[in-house]
């Protein structure tokens, strides 16, 4: 029994072992949780989002955290259109006569207006409150998440490309080819990230696409760096021999037996890779040269609000997408720890 357990055992794969440790290393697994709730948060955002995040009432600005306030809805030209109700004077079968937020006594017809639920009076309440153009702050964070998560996701998917593809020819053949792609690593690495994010930004132009073409274009060099270091120490291994002396070219052992063995370390670049990209993204947006309004975006949500901090008022405005911007960010550096900790053959099974 001892010797099927000890054979079972033996047969556990690299990746077993680091799923295991990495399992162990609570605050990584906390995070991991957060992380996969803020995507299917993310994904479901016009399901869980409570209101519209584009829709501006411009008598709910910069309302405080659990505002709430009557509305109506009425449609015209086969749009709806949003009414706050300041206070309700009368409904009766045929109308509905309330006072607006401009103290003027308005009566609707109920044949242009829109019921919710069993009536037609509703309660709008914003849970952390509105922006300076009466948009719901809750449900612009939830949109926003998806703009930093996938220009996260694709600009450190760009950037993970370029860099296993530079370093492992670097590292792999060496001579001319590493000494002119270390030429350009060095080059792009003597630039300020940021700098140079918000250069190329300049050149492609304001937008969703060019936000993560540009950070993708600037990520790569650390991950260039590290594979190319691996691939240095694995390129004369004796699997990697043996894969010459059977006939097999450079570029099937680059692909089948180089590259898979060099991926932990960076794995674990990309992963602080990932969270750069999310303050890139945010610090584009708050520059007014990532994602455009009315596009909701974190970054831009904090520029929205920053200027009432001098006012000393409304600090959720620019709280909120702060917090968010830190959390994630937090979350993923701890990802990185634990998938730093799990791949780390010193540490025991």
């Amino acid at each position: 029994m001892n010797m099927n357990t000890a054979n079972t055992e033996k047969g556990k794969s690299l990746w077993y072992y680091s799923y295991r440790r990495f399992r162990r290393h609570k605050l990584a697994t906390g995070a991991s949780v957060f992380m996969f709730v803020l995507i299917i948060v993310s994904l479901l955002a016009p399901l869980i989002s409570p209101y519209n995040p584009d829709r501006q009432l411009l008598e709910f600005t910069s309302k405080p955290s659990m505002f709430e306030s009557l509305a109506i809805t009425k449609t015209e030209s086969g749009n709806e259109k949003v009414l706050p109700v300041k206070k309700l004077i009368k409904e009766d079968s045929e109308n509905i006569t309330y006072i607006d937020y401009t103290d003027k006594e308005k009566t609707e017809s109920k044949q242009d207006l829109v019921k919710h639920g069993a009536d037609f009076v509703y309660k709008m309440k914003f849970l952390l409150g509105t922006d300076k153009f009466g948009r719901d702050i809750l449900s612009r964070l939830i949109y926003g998440a998806r703009i930093s998560l996938s220009v996260g996701l694709i600009s450190q998917s760009i950037a993970l490309l370029i860099g296993i593809l530079l370093g492992s020819l670097a590292g792999y053949y060496r001579g001319i080819t590493d000494r002119v792609i270390m030429w350009l690593v060095n080059v792009v690495w003597a630039f300020p990230s940021i700098l140079l994010v918000i250069a190329i930004s300049i050149v492609l132009g304001k937008g969703y696409w060019q936000a993560f073409v540009a950070i993708g274009l600037t990520g790569w060099v650390d991950i260039a760096r590290v594979m190319r270091g691996q691939i240095i120490s694995i390129r004369e291994t004796e699997y990697v021999e043996a894969a010459r002396a059977a006939g097999y070219g450079n570029a099937r052992i680059i692909m089948k037996h180089v590259i898979p063995n060099s991926l932990s370390p960076v794995i674990i670049t990309s992963t602080v890779g990932l969270a750069n990209a999310i303050i890139f993204e945010s610090s584009l947006s708050f520059l007014g040269l990532g994602v455009q309004p009315p596009t909701a975006s974190w970054g831009q949500m904090v520029f929205d609000g920053y200027k009432f901090l001098i006012t000393g008022t409304n600090f959720g405005m620019v709280l909120y997408p702060s917090l968010a911007i830190l959390l994630t960010v937090f979350a993923v550096n701890l990802i990185g720890d634990g998938i730093r900790d799990a791949f780390d053959p010193k540490l025991k099974r």
